[in-house]
């Protein structure tokens, strides 16, 4: 439903800190994302799309270098 789908990245601590990311594949208990900066595992984000009114807490589970600067980072919906 999401993959390749653009969503906004919070961080909960500083919600000032978002970037534009996108869904690599989602599923019911979490999803991987392509990011453009490295997120600490265990920081709180929130996902937003305001597209499809979707909006979720989520912890980071990863974050490994993917290709030309960009991040796969792995999330765990809380």
């Amino acid at each position: 439903m999401f993959t390749n789908t653009v969503a906004n990245l919070e961080a909960v601590e500083e919600p000032s800190i978002s970037e534009t990311v996108v869904f690599e594949n989602i599923s019911e208990h979490g999803a991987r994302l392509i990011v453009g900066r490295r997120r600490p595992a265990g920081e709180r984000v929130m996902v937003v799309d305001a597209m499809t009114d979707f909006r979720t807490a989520a912890e980071v589970v990863y974050c490994t270098p993917c290709t030309s600067g960009y991040f796969a980072l792995g999330l765990k919906f809380r």
